[in-house]
């Protein structure tokens, strides 16, 4: 059986509507970030991540054998400390599941701690000096630098027994990336676009899922994207559609790069948000990947369940 790896998946939807705390400032990757007018706020998430096969090196698609499954609970916070940059973190308790007769079939601990950052650039529809009056600016998106830090707080195959158990990396990941909005129509459509470059540090095993070990291994570079579509129908409902994926690099073993060993995936997600109060959200999401030829690469292929409630903590001052 494959190892079971940790997919940390938050969908959320990028709305903005003036004077409203619940408008989300960034893209659709992560779901502890603030609008310009929210100081901070709070995120509990469910996953069920349904694992419904894996491609192998050369893209060819095989069905799960097993039934494996992945549940996740995830906390989140972030705070906006100016009007440019805000910080966010958050930390999963991660349930994995099989019906593999062979080995053990389940086992739970908490995930990785992600840590980010976020420097914004530009918000959109923000007021700006022109002469002695001030006028609505129209021309820039929204743009954002983001910075994240993955520390391996879960579970990983160095101290799992079981690759059930596992329920973490194991080692440390940085990324770099950029976030743009732009409305196509104001307070109704959006077009979003999320970019990251995901660097992982090496590993040095000495015990492998139980057995005694002496390796070091070490993740490729990752490219990691998402283009969305936003629709805005009212003041309490909102829907999305998202491609995304990833392109990684060949890993490292002691030292030297393991052929064919290189990544990719596509995804796609289905989102709906509904707004119960100015200052809360829920939002449903589905995630699911096509099985079949090319659409991955030594990846595996799951369908993908989500809820999140969100509760903003609002600060009109920030504007």
């Amino acid at each position: 059986m494959k190892s079971i790896i940790l997919i940390l998946i938050a969908v959320s939807l990028s709305i903005y509507q003036t004077n409203a705390c619940n408008v989300c400032g960034g893209g659709t990757n992560d779901i502890a970030v603030l609008a310009l007018d929210g100081r901070m706020l709070f995120n509990i998430g469910y996953t069920f991540d349904h694992y419904i096969g894996s491609w192998d090196q050369n893209g060819e698609w095989s069905d799960n054998t097993f039934n494996t499954n992945q549940q996740k609970i995830a906390a989140a916070i972030a705070y906006r400390i100016s009007r440019h940059m805000q910080f966010g973190a958050s930390l999963p308790y991660v349930i994995n599941t099989s019906n593999n007769i062979n080995l053990k079939q389940s086992g739970s601990s908490i995930g990785d701690l992600s840590i980010s950052a976020r420097y914004e650039l530009f918000h959109e529809f923000q007021l700006k000096k022109s002469g002695s009056k001030k006028k609505l600016d129209k021309a820039y998106p929204y743009l954002a630098f983001t910075f994240g830090l993955t520390i391996p707080t879960g579970k990983s195959e160095e101290t799992a027994l079981n690759a059930v158990d596992v329920t973490g990396k194991g080692f440390y990941t940085s990324s770099l990336g950029i976030s743009v909005i732009k409305s196509v129509i104001r307070n109704r459509f959006q077009l979003n676009a999320d970019f990251s470059w995901q660097h992982s540090f090496s590993k040095t095993y000495e015990t492998y899922l139980g057995s005694s070990a002496s390796f070091t291994k070490q993740a490729g570079d990752k490219f990691n994207y998402s283009l969305s579509a936003n629709y805005i129908f009212g003041s309490e409902h909102a829907a999305s559609v998202s491609a995304s994926g990833f392109s990684q690099s060949p890993y490292s073993l002691d030292n030297k790069i393991y052929d064919n060993s290189a990544e990719h995936c596509i995804n796609f997600v289905m989102a709906y948000t509904y707004y119960p109060h100015v200052q809360f959200r829920v939002t449903p999401s589905l995630k699911w990947t096509i099985p079949t030829n090319d659409f991955g690469r030594n990846a595996s292929g799951s369908t993908t369940f989500n809820i999140n409630f969100t509760y903003y903590i609002p600060d009109y001052s920030i504007k």
